[in-house]
């Protein structure tokens, strides 16, 4: 049976993966020259890595991690010490540092000695989020109404841990403010990183996403006859009379004929080759509800070395919400190219919320990015900033605002031989790598049971 997939980000590549694996017949389709989707990284003329975005993978990413290890990516990312690490103005670091007991003690008794909690935020956190370290997946769901900011607010948990703690991972999970995101994936995040000890764990790639993940998911897929094809651009698909597709067709005019057709496309780009007709179901026609988030990455290289963090980092108060030396995170590159002779830091910096920045002139951001980079790093101060890179994406993963959550659709769609993957579908987990990772392996069971029930 042979099987079309578009879009090779990390779910059209997970998706790829399950079906050769079952003997399928696959085919994957880029429209762009490099792999990856949202977690690409290219060379730049000075062959520099240049990263779509800051990925991290966390002890909670079960199902990515389980795809690393079966195309012999095991190995290929590097723990890092258990901790938020918070920068702070001058040079000063804040921490919460998880404490070396089960979960949720050791979540608690870490809590407890956050130096940059006060008493009255530390109890207020205990007795508020008890309802998400006890809730199940309907109760998840069932606060989906509402905002973060409105479900902290009512738990009775402080002001100042809002803004100086949860507005910090909001807007690393989904790029919004807490009074922008659904109380929904907040909860859910807190209550599978607040019940398994392992689940926070950071990790990041030896040399980036795509050496480190991608090039082995495509080399893993090649290896059992998947064929892989980049400027590939979906253009639209032409249907049967029974309103099934009868083949999809490229850019450049080339049709595509399979038993299966996948989407794995961003929502935002489905939605542009969807054949009218279909808009008569609501599991199409509710694509159109959601609103990709806009995030930017800027990389900085320094010719020394501004920090000696190895780890993730988050800030408040600045253009960036979190953050990483790179030179330090992923020791396999980034050490490379203009930054090596001196040994220089390689910041890659998420800048959100975004949404001012998009129209934004690029040196314009990156004066602003310098300028909090000198409040937090002193020894940035006296470096010399050999060149920067700013990537903008003006629709990235999905936004997680109330009352969209109900609209993530299930990978099989009413269309018998058409599915959908991809972090905005529904899976258990949000939308992330592990999200795309889940509904890569959820698609290729659906479709597989359907062709053979």
């Amino acid at each position: 049976m042979k099987a079309a997939i578009f879009g090779a980000g990390v779910a059209g590549l997970s998706a790829a993966i399950e079906l050769v694996d079952r003997g399928y017949d696959v085919e994957l389709y880029e429209k762009r020259k490099v792999l990856g989707g949202k977690v690409s990284v290219w060379k730049d003329g000075d062959g520099d890595s240049v990263e779509s975005g800051l990925h991290i993978v966390f002890g909670g990413y079960e199902q990515l991690q389980n795809y690393l290890k079966r195309v012999g990516a095991g190995e290929n990312y590097l723990w890092k010490e258990h901790a938020l690490v918070y920068a702070e103005p001058d040079g000063k670091q804040s921490f919460f540092k998880k404490a070396n007991l089960p979960s949720p003690w050791a979540e608690v008794v870490g809590g407890l000695q956050a130096d940059f909690l006060t008493m009255w935020d530390k109890l207020s956190l205990i007795r508020g989020l008890y309802p998400a370290l006890a809730g199940n997946e309907e109760y998840f769901r069932s606060q989906d109404h509402m905002t973060y900011s409105e479900w902290h607010r009512l738990r009775g948990a402080t002001e100042h841990s809002l803004q100086k703690l949860w507005r910090a991972i909001a807007l690393a999970m989904n790029f919004i403010e807490p009074n922008v995101i659904s109380a929904r994936p907040m909860i859910t995040i807190f209550k599978y990183f607040g019940t398994d000890y392992a689940a926070t764990k950071f990790a990041f790639f030896r040399e980036n996403p795509g050496e480190s993940m991608i090039e082995p998911m495509r080399r893993y897929i090649q290896s059992k006859g998947g064929r892989i094809f980049i400027d590939a651009k979906l253009s639209r698909l032409e249907l049967n009379d029974d309103e099934t597709v009868k083949k999809a067709v490229l850019n450049d005019g080339h049709t595509v004929e399979a038993d299966a057709y996948i989407s794995a496309l961003p929502v935002h780009s489905v939605r542009k080759i969807l054949p009218a007709s279909w808009l008569r179901h609501d599991y199409f026609s509710n694509l159109f509800q959601f609103t990709g988030s806009p995030v930017a990455n800027c990389q900085l290289w320094f010719d020394r070395k501004i920090t000696d963090t190895d780890n993730l980092m988050f800030s408040q108060g600045t253009v960036f919400a979190t953050f990483a030396d790179v030179s330090l995170t992923c020791p396999g590159d980034f050490q490379k190219g203009m930054g090596s002779a001196t040994g220089g830091s390689v910041m890659s910096l998420v800048l959100a919320p975004a949404h001012q920045l998009m129209d934004m002139p690029n040196e314009v951001i990156t004066e602003m990015v310098m300028r909090d980079i000198h409040s937090r790093f002193p020894k940035s101060r006296d470096a010399k900033l050999l060149k920067s890179t700013i990537v903008k994406i003006p629709q990235s993963v999905y936004k997680a605002v109330p009352g969209a959550d109900r609209f993530r659709p299930d990978q099989t769609s009413p269309v018998r031989n058409f599915y959908l993957a991809g972090d905005y579908t529904y899976q258990r987990y949000l939308a992330s790598m592990e999200g795309a990772a889940l509904s890569g392996r959820q698609v290729a069971e659906k479709l597989h049971a359907r062709s053979t029930g």
